[in-house]
């Protein structure tokens, strides 16, 4: 049977801990093997130098004629013990980097051994006094001086190279530990890779404009959950489409009674009634014209690009004070913003209608932080209290009590207001001035950024 990886986000992460616990486990056995050898070379080391140390003193005891056949009595298979005159290592293999390390490594073993009593060869480094090759590549020649100027020769195959200390085992099993987290890491972000596409897809999600669905892959929860958001996405858009379709339809049934009512008002001989029908029937495609806007919310197939903020503040500024509004205009002469111009434009026209209409007058400035346009707009009206600065921006919420458009408006002017700006990545403020009025603070981003730049709902 085909061996699979587990289907579930939990499994693979079990899998996974198990995986590198296990290799962790077996790179740690591994290390202490190697230390466990390193300690009983080591071992093994000290008690040969030992051995050649208690040999040379019970040689030293020896007659001279007889030292060669007590050196060879004590030799034994991992250690050839001979008796000269002279040296058998001669003085150039005596001087090599690898014998130095030797000598030294016999001294730190057996402090008894005097480095400048010792000569030390390799088989492949140093040669006999009679020029011959040593045979065994690997053979070590130590020959130790005796008091009388004569020497003692030891051939052995035992010694090693000095081994890795406590610190080389313990670097390798941090490294082998470093490596396996680092491992785990990169695992652990491919798994959850699909879940900050969710995340991002949910963040960015544009109910007017179709978009390609979220990839349904990974483990099975992921799956389920991004198959479960592409569902929800469809049905949000298809059930803001079917709104907007219903209220347009409504609309459009609308307008023929109103238009059927303004021309059977034209017969009526009484110009007063004729005039208050009138306005009556004003004020009812006004409504139904405001709130089909909101409803459908900004048009998706406007362009976004790099516009200048200052110029859409001057020319509504402009188009207040030409209506005979006392509106004034500071700050910086240029702004340049990523934006759709005429949801920022509508926007900023419904805070500075609510400053002129309920403010008497509109004092707007243009600063420029790091990374932000900040607008301020400054009324004499009677400000908002702190219990109602946030239901003023929901839709319908009007603090005038009266059902007069002309003084409250349909309360849908902050509500379109604060949709756009923050559709632009912006953020909008109400406080009330020390010295009375209200104050409005928006904040636009400077720099593109496409991710914030979402559609208006």
């Amino acid at each position: 049977m085909r061996l699979r990886a587990p289907d579930t986000l939990a499994g693979r992460t079990i899998l996974l801990m198990l995986l590198g616990l296990g290799l962790f486990h077996l790179c740690s056995i591994a290390a202490y093997q190697i230390g466990l050898e390193t300690a009983a070379s080591s071992s093994g080391d000290r008690q040969l130098a030992e051995r050649m140390v208690s040999i040379k003193r019970a040689v030293t005891d020896v007659a001279a004629e007889e030292r060669d056949q007590a050196a060879h009595r004590l030799s034994s298979a991992s250690l050839d013990v001979h008796w000269s005159p002279r040296s058998l290592v001669g003085l150039r293999g005596a001087q090599t980097e690898r014998t130095e390390a030797l000598r030294a490594r016999l001294h730190d073993l057996v402090p008894a051994i005097e480095r400048e009593q010792i000569r030390v060869a390799y088989a492949d480094e140093g040669t006999t006094p009679e020029g011959r090759s040593a045979p065994d590549r690997h053979m070590i020649l130590v020959s130790m001086q005796l008091a009388d100027e004569s020497w003692l020769n030891f051939a052995s195959s035992l010694f090693r190279q000095p081994a890795a200390t406590g610190h080389g085992v313990l670097a390798s099993t941090t490294a082998m530990a470093l490596g396996i987290v680092l491992l785990s890491i990169i695992v652990v972000r491919w798994m959850t890779a699909p879940l900050r596409r969710l995340a991002r897809a949910a963040h960015e999600l544009n109910l007017d404009a179709p978009g390609a669905p979220l990839p349904e892959e990974g483990p099975r929860e992921i799956r389920e959950a991004a198959h479960a958001f592409n569902e929800m996405q469809a049905r949000i858009r298809r059930l803001v489409q079917d709104r907007t379709q219903s209220l347009a339809a409504v609309s459009h049934d609308l307008k023929t009674p109103l238009t059927r009512l303004r021309l059977r008002s034209e017969f009526l001989a009484d110009d007063e009634l004729r005039r208050k029908i009138g306005a009556d029937i004003d004020e009812m495609n006004a409504m139904v014209d405001s709130t089909l806007a909101f409803l459908r919310g900004d048009d998706s197939s406007e362009q976004v690009g790099s516009f200048d903020l200052a110029a859409i503040l001057e020319t509504l500024c402009d188009d207040l004070v030409d209506s005979g509004h006392d509106v004034a205009l500071d700050g910086a002469r240029h702004a340049a913003i990523t934006c759709r111009p005429l949801a920022v434009k509508r926007a900023f026209a419904n805070l500075l209608g609510n400053a002129v209409t309920y403010g008497e007058r509109a004092r707007v400035k243009l600063a420029l932080a790091e990374t932000k346009a900040v607008v301020t707009i400054d009324d004499d009206g009677p400000g908002i209290a702190p219990s109602d600065r946030e239901l003023v921006f929901e839709p319908f919420h009007r603090l005038e009590a009266s059902r007069n458009r002309d003084t409250g408006g349909s309360g849908l002017g902050l509500t379109v207001a604060r949709a756009a700006i923050h559709g632009h990545g912006g953020e909008i403020v109400l406080e009330n001035r020390p010295e009375g009025g209200l104050r409005v603070t928006v904040s636009m981003p400077r720099e593109r950024d496409a991710r914030r730049i979402r559609e208006i709902a």
